[in-house]
């Protein structure tokens, strides 16, 4: 299937930081229907609004799609934080729903916003600059609202719903019904609370910040986030986190090999370190990664380059994952000498995604969340199907 992150690469040219994906393992033969039905169903007891944002799918242009199903792309304004100058928000009742006809788009995002609205912007470009979590100048930084994501082009219809940035009190699910019936289940109630504890835990247990990545409004959980984005304002948090990880796996592999399958059918690359670079038989490098690295999946020796080999590409998901999961150095296997029960195992491991996992039923917790083990469920929350008919995404 089509990734997550392969499908959203794309979303560079706007204001979106989503990295870049990594491998296809097939696709579907025929091409999508032109347009699927889509239906916004709010089960809470208070109103939300809605809004669409991404690129049309074969022009690239930038838009936000309106309540009456139809476009609205942006104009080039005259200077930086142009407030949208269209009201492109479609309001979900309590206990409602919107049924709207979704046209191929892509790097796209529908975001939720509960009894309220989102205020987005338009930079020179034009470029569209979209609600900001972790910022507390953002003028939507004290609401509440979520977002899921989703590509649909000539290939199929794949929507996520992720945790990869943060976890809010407005959880959503998916249903996609095409050649068959794919759900994603919404995060239970109370799961952000249960988080915001355990994360506080944590920091009592390591002495690390993760309580920091716990934002409140007035006492309340207002949303939880990724150490990545904490990191973001704060480049000493968790710095120095990784280090000593590390320091042991590039010791275990200067004298023994790292075996990564690339699976599907695409063999097994064998790794060792050398002059403190993990080189590849494929001829694959990767330096020493440091906290950023391994957290975004997509910085330093894990920056994922268009150019890069197939193979280099798969090498680096695989390896980021193991990274996250610390199963890197327990097994010398990757992925398939793991088992979902190994993950998150050593003290040094990212306590973010192992909490978010233990609190939500599915979901993307870090960029490569969708790599498993063969024979091992996918925990990633995606839903794809190459002929869509409806998508249905729940809220509340």
């Amino acid at each position: 299937m089509v990734t997550r992150r392969s499908f959203l690469a794309a979303a560079g040219a706007a204001a979106l930081t989503v990295p870049f994906g990594h491998d296809l393992l097939g696709k579907p033969a025929s091409a999508t229907p032109a347009t699927c039905g889509l239906t916004l169903a709010n089960h809470g007891p208070t109103p939300v609004n809605a809004y669409i944002t991404g690129r049309e799918q074969g022009t690239g242009r930038l838009m936000l799609l309106r309540a009456d199903s139809t476009p609205y792309y942006l104009e080039n304004p005259s200077a930086p934080q142009t407030p949208l100058p269209v009201d492109c928000s479609i309001p979900v009742g309590a206990g409602g729903e919107a049924n709207l006809t979704l046209r191929q788009m892509y790097a796209a995002r529908l975001y939720f916003v509960k009894n309220d609205k989102l205020d987005f912007y338009v930079n020179p470009g034009p470029g569209l600059v979209e609600p900001a979590f972790a910022n507390p100048s953002d003028a939507n930084y004290g609401r509440t609202w979520s977002f899921a994501e989703f590509t649909y082009n000539t290939s199929q219809l794949f929507a996520n719903i992720s945790y990869v940035d943060l976890l809010t009190a407005l959880p959503i699910g998916l249903a996609l019904v095409g050649d068959s019936t794919h759900t994603v289940a919404a995060a239970p109630a109370g799961a952000v609370d249960a988080v915001a504890d355990a994360l506080v835990a944590q920091s009592q247990a390591d002495g690390r910040p993760w309580d920091k990545l716990v934002i409140r409004d007035g006492g309340g959980v207002l949303r939880v986030i990724a150490p990545q984005d904490h990191m973001a304002s704060d480049s000493g948090a968790f710095a120095s986190y990784w280090d000593g990880y590390v320091g042991q796996v590039w010791d275990k592999y200067a004298g023994t090999d790292l075996r990564v399958d690339l699976q599907g059918g695409r063999g097994v690359r064998t790794g060792r370190v050398s002059g403190g670079v993990l080189t590849f038989d494929d001829g694959s490098t990767f330096a020493r990664p440091a906290a950023k690295d391994i957290f975004t999946c997509n910085d330093g020796p894990f920056a994922n380059n268009p150019a890069d080999s197939d193979s280099k590409k798969g090498l680096l998901a695989r390896i980021a994952a193991a990274f996250n999961r610390s199963t890197i150095l327990s097994s010398a296997d990757q992925p398939n000498g793991t088992l979902e029960s190994d993950y998150y195992k050593a003290t040094t491991t990212n306590h973010w995604a192992r909490i978010v996992h233990a609190h939500t039923p599915i979901g993307y917790a870090f960029p490569y969340d969708d790599v498993c083990p063969d024979g091992q469920p996918d925990v990633s929350g995606a839903a794809a199907d190459g002929n869509p008919q409806r998508l249905t995404v729940d809220v509340g």
